[in-house]
């Protein structure tokens, strides 16, 4: 093999080694608080030496911010899956995004990592943390609007009230599940929740189609 076979064989190792611990760390953070994980906990689970998280990631304060910017770009491949999805109508698609969002939740180790890690950081990684629920209220903002502009969405709410509404009650499905089941109930949750939030974000609709079937 020649000198750029060779390193491009070293950059794939180093891309999966760090792939490896973050992961680990994602494990790691879901079950433990900040202050109470230490690196030789992630390097452990991921089977990894000490010493080599050390050369991917510094200190632990770079392994939680790595972790959160993981968190945030896998949320975010969801978001541009429903973005780009073929459906009945804007309301559909913010319920959409809900299920998939809730559906990552409960299977993605390194993301209820991320999820933990927001209520234990330290207050200088913080805004890190709780600054990705301002970006998804605004996402849900934009989704709604678009859904006004169809005629989807028909409540006389305003679109700041619903959104943070809609994200209330996903947030409080998030917290139960994460309590008494690491998020596993999550999806059921969401899904029970969905006539429910329908009917919120489209009223006027929602009552016309109930008037409609029952006159059938």
């Amino acid at each position: 093999m020649n000198r750029a076979g060779i390193a491009r064989g070293k950059q794939q190792r180093g891309i999966e080694t760090q792939a490896a611990l973050l992961d680990a760390a994602g494990r790691v953070f879901a079950k433990m608080e900040y202050d109470k994980a230490k690196l030789k906990d992630i390097s452990d689970e991921a089977g990894i030496s000490l010493g080599s998280l050390y050369f991917h990631f510094g200190n632990k304060d770079d392994v939680a911010a790595a972790v959160l910017e993981t968190q945030q770009a896998r949320m975010t491949a969801v978001l541009e899956e429903v973005r780009a999805a073929t459906v009945e109508s804007e309301v559909d698609r913010l319920l959409m995004l809900l299920d998939r969002i809730s559906e990552l939740m409960a299977r993605d180790t390194l993301v209820q990592g991320g999820i933990r890690l927001v209520n234990s950081l330290p207050e200088e990684l913080q805004n890190t943390g709780f600054g990705a629920y301002a970006v998804w209220q605004s996402i849900t903002e934009d989704m709604l609007r678009d859904g006004v502009r169809e005629g989807s969405v028909t409540t006389e709410m305003s679109v700041e009230l619903l959104a943070e509404l809609v994200n209330e009650v996903y947030v409080g499905a998030q917290h139960l599940s994460g309590m008494f089941d690491q998020w596993a109930s999550l999806p059921e949750r969401i899904e029970r929740a969905r006539p429910q939030l329908r009917e919120m974000i489209a009223a006027k609709g929602e009552s016309r189609r109930r008037a409609a079937a029952a006159s059938a």
